[in-house]
């Protein structure tokens, strides 16, 4: 009949308890690492600090406390305990007040998520709704129910929260004596608030009578007993952990607050000693005039998040609330391996020679001349050399040759950019050095590339999040950035072999410093992990004279020094379709019989056969290098008695400025208009095209009454020619040796510019003087 009634007529006279618990549940929670470590805890809809936990998650003492000082016979009745109702109406009417209770915990819980005035008509609500509880849920679903909506100290409910604020532990980890405390603090946490004194002494007294029952019921012995007693009861509360606020703060912003105990991907040792290290290194980057600092861990193969600090400290200070990892930042060189990664895509490879030399080029805001960090120039440069020496100048010529749109797209597929009307033409030749802002989160999720074969992958937050991954790059050229950025050879140039840079296992590193000094990087990758750091100001504020190598680079140490011995099991091979090559060490191309130096160096299946070596056609010790190089050599000239570089034909290099102003004692020449073509009076070979690279068609120049004004006239042929006839409106204005450069006065008006060789057109360009 009982069964009868609870199936069929409970339904019409009481309300369904779900509907309460769903909504009890729907909110507040805490994040925590990969090791189920609490990190932040977050209010539900009313408030209330509550994370829910399994009931397998609290200590066996824990629960018999519980039920002892709360339900002894849970696992007996159907939800009210009718022998507790007679023995508590006896003893009540006794004493003429209320000293004893018989609600159940099933009734409890219903008091909980469904509150209602204390009379006898809600006390016959809640036994109807208890037992609707009892038909619906399993004993140990109502019990974890309960333990995780039980009011406890403050605005704190469950039990869960409330081993962290007393004891500093999870409920898992309780012993008998804490487990008595907190199970004896369920009748009346208001009264017995540990946290005061009074309060404290009758929490003592009430845990010592769960644990007198618990021992008359056999649930713990008499010697646990007598050591559960002398536990003393903190009297002060533990504050809630509140570990890496910047990931924690990010998580929420986009995935929202979490209802329950939600696991993240963040190993809270790692980010511990990430925080730690960086805040280390804060005095020393200060003097030089960087308040703020910021770094991201991720496993490499996962792109799961391991650590973030978002600054040097999350404060007031210097703006410290702010993540500079989800902050825009200039880049620097940190894009440039992308750079070399699609010129290995179009058939480049890594020993193909670029002519690190001076030029200028046209942009929509004037001319441009890039510089290397160190203001040199290193003549002919292997993509190995020019990438992992980072130099400016030869990446500038190979976004040149590849094309700006290109580059841009690339940059857009690894989501490091977005796409915008025009942003291609507006970031210009300067995407190739970093002119672009980028996100530090982004960075890392684009250098996974070469850890994983040329696969982009999203960054993980949680385990088992669903991750985007696409095909960016081939393993091939994937792998052959990753052999660059850590071949320490590669490097020496400009940043030498310091201390710091020093690993047990091959690392890809690359650094990248933004226009003055403002913004400095580090990125890292091995078979492991992905590391990067960022060094600078929140306000833009420049440092003082600090690179990616000088303040990030003792940081990289560190942290590379922890984590090879935390984790380091694994290497990255190379993929198929690799091979090596023998290769002049000066030219990059294939040797001959007459090259004085060669070595190995990496091929992809996706590799331009090398051609022979151009730089050595007869035996000796000279490199005979093309005129690209002409003003190169004679800037080595100046300070170099014997230089093994020559131009090709043992071409002799005048001095532009020697040529200013003097009028050549020979044949003036003559144009009025069409191609420009002069026939050689003297037999000889026909040389290639010219190119005229500055200035560039269509500038315009404004003189200046304070200073002589003059402009460089330089052309570029294609092969080495013994001179370049400079023309003027038509007329010859000066003849020129290697490097084919002189100075031209400036005179107001609109002035056409040719540069011919004998026996061969030439280029003409057009510009505009103003006074």
């Amino acid at each position: 009949m009982l069964w009868f009634c609870r199936g069929s007529i409970l339904p019409l006279i009481s309300e369904d308890p779900q509907q309460y618990l769903a909504l009890q549940f729907d909110s507040g929670g805490a994040l925590t690492d990969r090791n189920s470590n609490l990190m932040r805890v977050y209010a539900d809809s009313r408030g209330d600090l509550s994370v829910y936990t399994e009931l397998a998650s609290h200590s066996p003492d824990l629960i018999a406390a519980i039920l002892v000082a709360e339900d002894r016979n849970f696992y007996s009745h159907p939800g009210f305990d009718l022998p507790a109702i007679m023995r508590a109406a006896w003893q009540n009417l006794r004493s003429q007040r209320v000293v004893s209770g018989a609600s159940t915990i099933s009734q409890q819980l219903i008091r909980v998520i469904r509150p209602r005035p204390r009379n006898l008509t809600s006390k016959l609500q809640e036994l109807l709704m208890a037992l609707r509880l009892e038909q619906r849920y399993s004993k140990n679903q109502i019990l974890e129910h309960y333990i995780n909506t039980v009011s406890m100290f403050g605005n704190v409910r469950g039990i869960y929260l409330a081993s962290h604020l007393l004891f500093g532990k999870s409920p898992d980890m309780l012993n008998l004596g804490e487990s008595a405390t907190l199970a004896a603090a369920v009748q009346a946490p208001g009264r017995f608030d540990p946290f005061t004194t009074r309060g404290n002494a009758l929490l003592r007294r009430r845990r010592d009578w769960v644990l007198q029952q618990m021992l008359k019921n056999g649930k713990c012995d008499k010697s646990q007993y007598q050591n559960a007693v002398k536990l003393a009861i903190p009297k002060y509360r533990r504050k809630l952990p509140f570990n890496a606020p910047h990931f924690c703060d990010l998580t929420t912003a986009t995935f929202g607050q979490p209802a329950g105990k939600k696991q993240t991907t963040l190993d809270l040792e790692l980010q511990n000693f990430l925080y730690a290290t960086t805040r280390a290194h804060l005095p020393r980057l200060m003097k030089s005039g960087a308040a703020q600092l910021a770094a991201i861990i991720a496993d490499a193969r996962t792109l799961e998040i391991l650590a973030m600090t978002g600054s040097a400290e999350f404060g007031p200070v210097s703006g410290g609330f702010n993540n500079a990892c989800i902050a825009r930042r200039s880049g620097g060189s940190v894009l440039k391996p992308f750079l070399y990664a699609l010129a290995l895509e179009s058939g480049y490879y890594p020993s193909f020679v670029l002519p690190d030399t001076m030029q200028t080029f046209k942009t929509p805001q004037g001319e441009y001349m890039p510089y290397n960090a160190d203001r040199r120039s290193y003549g002919p440069v292997s993509i190995r050399t020019a990438l992992g020496n980072s130099l400016n100048t030869a990446a500038i010529k190979m976004i040149n040759m590849l094309g700006i749109k290109p580059f841009f797209s690339m940059l857009v597929d690894l989501e490091l950019l977005q796409t915008k009307p025009g942003a291609a033409d507006f970031f210009g030749l300067g995407l190739a050095i970093g002119n672009p802002e980028i996100r530090m989160l982004d960075l890392v999720k684009a250098y996974g590339v070469f850890r994983n074969g040329g696969i982009l992958k999203s960054l993980k937050f949680f385990p088992g999040q669903a991750q985007q991954i696409k095909a960016v790059l081939s393993p091939q050229s994937a792998y052959l950035i990753y052999d660059i950025l850590a071949d320490h050879t590669a490097r020496l140039f400009t940043f030498g072999n310091p201390s710091f840079y020093k690993s047990r296992r091959p690392v890809a590193i690359k650094t990248g410093t933004s226009t003055g000094y403002r913004d400095c990087w580090l990125v890292a990758v091995n078979a492991e992990f992905i590391f990067a750091i960022w060094v600078g100001n929140f306000n833009g504020a420049p440092t003082r004279g600090l690179s990616g190598a000088t303040a990030c680079g003792p940081i990289f140490k560190d942290v590379i020094d922890f984590l090879e011995s935390y984790r380091n099991d694994s290497q990255i091979k190379a993929p198929s379709g690799i091979r090596r090559i023998l290769v002049c060490s000066t030219s990059g191309q294939a040797t001959t019989d007459y090259c004085p130096n060669s070595g190995y160096d990496l091929f992809s299946n996706l590799s331009h056969e090398p051609e022979n070596c151009a730089f050595h056609r007869s035996s000796g010790e000279t490199h005979e290098l093309p005129s690209d190089y002409a003003s190169w050599i004679k800037n080595r000239r100046k300070h170099i008695d014997h230089d093994p570089f020559s131009l090709s034909g043992n071409l002799s290099t005048g001095d532009p400025w020697q040529l200013r102003g003097l009028v050549p004692d020979i044949k003036v020449t003559e144009i009025s208009s069409g191609p420009l073509l002069l026939k050689s009076e003297m037999p000889g070979p026909v040389y290639g095209g010219i190119k005229i690279i500055s200035p560039h068609d269509g500038d315009r120049y404004v003189m200046s009454a304070s200073h002589d004004n003059f402009a460089l006239l330089r052309a570029l042929p294609e092969g080495p020619v013994p001179e370049v006839i400079w023309l003027v409106n038509g007329r010859e204005y000066i003849r020129t040796a290697p490097p084919y450069e002189a100075y031209w006065p400036l005179s107001p008006g609109s002035h056409r510019i040719s540069a011919i060789t004998d026996s061969q057109s030439a280029g003409e360009i057009e510009i505009f003087v103003e006074r």
